[in-house]
């Protein structure tokens, strides 16, 4: 248990060892680092401790896959997609790292889907990161500027220096909120998350209802989702509100304060600072006009990308490697996360994780709450990119989505 909690803990801070550091144009190359995270490190030992204590079910999981033809194709498909992946990557070490970081975040998942008593200590430890690191925005904001921090893996940001994300009004930079992660869209994602993660604790953890502990909890969480300043992660707020607000039959009274309490933050913060809301939401501004432009040129280059790499795909991991390395060129993935999977697994690779999917029967039943997901998915790729947007997503989807079996579900049936 104390494993899980240090997990919990440790997995939205972003501390990791640098295996290999590129530079394009003489920059750094962020998409082309090689890097361990101390969460990952920590969570394969635990996983691997785990699977040796529970070697039985293992083999036993194993024995189940071989006594059924149909897993067993379906087990063949998934190994031809990782095989595929790697011979057709532009860049293999980034293609590991990535799929090594995907079966750490299954493994996670399985262990918690397993161990329900791990679940409480687990989303508690992650959602005290969380805590923290909306204490140590309210401090970047307080003096418009970031330190830099190997054991915290935060860089120096200053509100005055180019290439920090900044609102401009009235002739002034206001410097967004980073916390403890590299660019304040993944932060608004991260805060996003701890609501969500807070709402579920107190469907399930009474002594957490006390009216006095949800006010500031969701006081301060809001906060730090506000100074963000992510417009995807505001609109994917708002989509969660209105689906529990629709749904507030099935809420505990402690839910529905904290419900309300998010929409009086973001409300009376709105009012406060309505100048710079609307310079953020206003697409004429000088800032936004130079990020509608940087978008688009790159969805040109995923399309151009995909005339050559359609078919296998780039490599997991490896988008960037394919984009051009010419004076004035960005390498940085395409800001859809659906388009650069498609881009990275290529059609073949669709086709077979498809099939291997259609051979186990596996079905996803999907919550409502899947819907606050499209504007994080469609607007931005960190969380299919990055590990600190991979480790968001597997928390939201372990939250909305329950993985069945279809054989079972006929069993149930008949």
């Amino acid at each position: 248990m104390v494993f899980i909690v240090l997990i919990g803990f440790l997995l939205p801070w972003q501390t990791r060892f640098l295996l290999r550091t590129p530079l394009a144009q003489n920059v750094p190359w962020d998409f082309g680092v090689l890097s361990i995270f101390v969460s990952q490190a920590l969570l394969a030992a635990y996983l691997l401790f785990a699977l040796w204590n529970h070697r039985v079910a293992a083999l036993s999981f194993v024995c189940e896959i071989q006594s059924s033809f149909r897993k067993k194709i379906g087990a063949l498909f998934l190994l031809f997609f990782v095989a595929e992946q790697f011979i057709f990557s532009l860049d293999r070490l980034l293609t590991l790292q990535w799929i090594l970081g995907f079966f750490l975040l299954v493994g996670l998942g399985i262990v918690l889907h397993n161990k329900k008593e791990a679940r409480i200590p687990f989303v508690s430890a992650f959602l005290i990161s969380i805590v923290l690191q909306a204490l140590l925005a309210a401090m970047q904001m307080f003096v418009s500027g970031t330190f830099a921090s190997s054991i915290l893996g935060v860089a120096v940001h200053k509100a005055a220096e180019s290439g920090t994300s900044v609102i401009e009004y009235a002739g002034q930079r206001f410097m967004r909120a980073y916390g403890g992660q590299s660019h304040p869209n993944i932060f608004g994602g991260l805060t996003l998350v701890g609501l969500v993660f807070f709402n579920w604790l107190l469907k399930y953890k009474k002594t957490l209802g006390v009216r006095k502990n949800i006010i500031q909890f969701t006081i301060l969480i809001s906060a730090a989702l506000f100074f963000s300043f992510s417009r995807a992660a505001w609109l994917a707020l708002f989509v969660w509100v209105g689906i529990l607000i629709v749904n507030r039959k099935q809420l505990r009274e402690s839910q529905l304060v904290m419900v309300r309490w998010v929409v009086y933050s973001f409300a009376v913060l709105g009012i406060v600072f309505f100048p710079l809301v609307m310079t953020r939401t206003n697409v004429s501004s000088k800032i936004e006009q130079r990020s509608i432009s940087e978008r688009t040129s790159d969805i040109r280059k995923w399309g151009n990308t995909l005339k050559t790499h359609g078919f296998f795909g780039t490599g997991l991991g490896a988008y960037t490697v394919a984009l051009s390395s010419e004076a004035g060129d960005r390498k940085v993935p395409v800001h859809a996360a659906p388009l650069l999977a498609v881009a990275e697994v290529g059609l073949f690779g669709v086709l077979l994780l498809a099939t291997s999917a259609a051979f186990f029967r596996l079905r996803l039943v999907m919550k409502p709450e899947f819907l606050m997901l499209i504007p994080l998915l469609a607007f931005d790729h960190y969380l299919f990119s990055l590990w600190a947007g991979q480790v968001l997503l597997a928390a939201l989807l372990f939250q909305m989505f329950e993985v069945g079996n279809n054989d079972e579900a006929d069993n149930n049936e008949k």
